[in-house]
């Protein structure tokens, strides 16, 4: 018998998969809540977020996929009527989580269908928020995906889904509805990222100046990501156009990061950001000026770790050093300056306005936050994360109402299987 005989055999790709996270967090908040600044308590509480995740491959171009999620707390202030007809952040026990098939009629096309996770332009545009322990946006959607060689492009209609401790399983919410493009070109020397969102809600409960009304917005815009030897960078511009309630809206958004990694020991990451979301400079003109944030993910980096601040109304100024002793170990450490965009606009938080001075007469400067967290891989199973953030009131927070230092502690350890 002559030749070569080549015995190697093709992968099996398997049937079933099973798999998840179990994730334990204990924090200590100073001084404020999800929901308020200046609370003059102090509370500290344990969430626990169990996620079981089932894929069921049918053949080479069918799945489907499930993930259970259980999310509870212990010793927390808030109760479930705290967020009753809303999205709860911290508990929502065995529900689903996830629960989508997806198919692909040709190698570069899938289609997916159903309960899902959504992550575009670097949470900015559409963000899962899994800081939270429900997790701040899962999807019921119809997303098709073009995946060439040149580009990808993403096209997706859905709602997001309200996290209810009393229903099984969780409903989509009654709006807005989002009909999405979000398309990246690879060919360049930088990925750029190009999308448009469109949010529409007819039920006449978007609150404008004079009354209220039906929101229709528009978001366009792009993101750039890039690097070059040592120097990394991105850059994101968002306009946004439409009706808010009655209101005309015209808001925009823009980030833009340049960071540098030293050539010595523990690989230093220097990188300064800007970030800018408008604010509304009439509250009696008739136009809308504050930006919406998209459906942005609003935890851990990007607009501090504390959660006190979201892409409206804000201009943050920040300088963030990260250190890699070893590839398991990572020490990072942020500065956060933050100022009202325009003073006649309110402060807010990822869910709603915090404070509010419509004659400006308080100024711009909302504080400084100092954000230290360390995360360290244990082994293939487990990983450890802890956090020391600080938050110190400007002007605008001192002349508005309470204005203690905020302070705020964490412990994590996420376990996988």
């Amino acid at each position: 018998m002559s030749g070569d005989t080549n015995n190697e055999q093709p992968e099996k790709t398997k049937l079933l998969s099973i798999g998840g996270t179990y994730r334990l967090r204990g924090e200590l908040q100073d001084g404020f809540n999800i929901r308020s600044y200046g609370t003059g308590t102090r509370e500290d509480y344990l969430l626990s977020r169990l996620r079981l995740d089932i894929d069921l491959r049918l053949s080479a171009n069918f799945h489907i996929h499930a993930q259970i999620q259980d999310a509870r707390t212990l010793g927390l202030s808030f109760s479930d009527k705290d967020f009753a007809d809303a999205n709860n952040p911290y508990h929502d026990p065995f529900d689903i989580n996830q629960l989508y098939f997806e198919y692909s009629p040709a190698k570069t096309v899938s289609l997916k269908i159903g309960r899902q996770a959504i992550s575009y332009g670097d949470r900015r545009v559409f963000g899962p928020g899994d800081w939270g322990n429900t997790g701040r946006y899962a999807w019921d959607a119809v997303r098709i995906e073009i995946n060439e060689k040149s580009f990808t492009s993403h096209w997706l209609v859905g709602r997001f889904v309200l996290h209810d401790p009393d229903r099984w399983p969780n409903a989509s919410a009654p709006g807005p509805t989002a009909y999405a493009s979000y398309n990246t070109i690879k060919s360049l020397p930088f990925l750029l990222g190009v999308f448009y969102v469109h949010k529409y809600d007819g039920r006449g409960s978007t609150k404008g100046e004079k009354g209220a009304g039906n929101l229709s917005s528009h978001s366009a815009g792009f993101r750039i990501d890039g690097q070059g030897g040592r120097w990394d960078y991105s850059a994101m511009f968002v306009g946004q156009v439409g009706k808010w309630g009655p209101d005309d809206l015209k808001a925009f958004g823009l980030a833009f990061s340049l960071g540098y990694t030293f050539a010595i020991s523990w690989k230093p990451h220097l990188m300064i950001q800007y970030i800018l979301g408008s604010g509304d400079k009439d509250p009696e003109d008739g136009i809308h000026g504050t930006f919406d944030g998209l459906f942005s993910g609003a935890d851990t980096v990007l607009y501090g770790w504390m959660n006190l601040f979201f892409w409206q109304n804000l201009r943050e100024f920040r300088v963030d050093l990260v250190l890699t002793p070893t590839e398991t170990f990572t020490f990072r450490g942020e500065y956060h300056y933050f100022t009202l965009d325009d003073a006649k606009d309110a402060w807010y938080y990822p869910s709603r306005a915090v404070r509010r001075d419509t004659t400006g007469s308080s100024g711009r400067l909302l504080g400084h936050e100092v954000d230290l967290t360390v995360r360290k891989k244990i082994t293939g199973w487990l990983e450890v994360l802890s956090g020391v953030c600080f938050f110190l009131p400007g002007e605008y927070v001192k002349k508005t109402g309470q204005s203690p230092a905020a302070k705020w502690f964490f412990l994590e350890a996420t376990f996988y299987f």
